[in-house]
């Protein structure tokens, strides 16, 4: 059993995209503050709506994942090549 052949790694860098765009996506709606997303922030007292703090924080965090996950998705996608190489060799 091995996880580096190409079959893992191209089901890496497809979840690793997913996870790119979904992250991106929340990140956007959160710094738009977008009212349907749910209830993604600790309310304080007299702020029944999130702060512009927390709605900074929370945005820079979603990106911070996303760069995380593109990350992955690079590291994945050189493993797909070497063993493409590999194979042909």
């Amino acid at each position: 059993f091995k996880m580096c052949n190409p079959t893992g790694c191209t089901f890496c860098a497809g979840m690793s995209v997913f996870g790119s765009i979904m992250m991106l996506i929340i990140g956007v709606l959160i710094q738009k503050n977008y009212p349907y997303l749910g209830e993604w922030y600790e309310p304080e007292e007299g702020h029944p709506t999130p702060t512009d703090d927390q709605i900074a924080i929370a945005s820079s965090n979603c990106f911070k994942v996303m760069g995380i996950y593109m990350g992955f998705t690079v590291m994945a996608l050189v493993c797909l090549c070497f063993q493409r190489v590999k194979s042909r060799a």
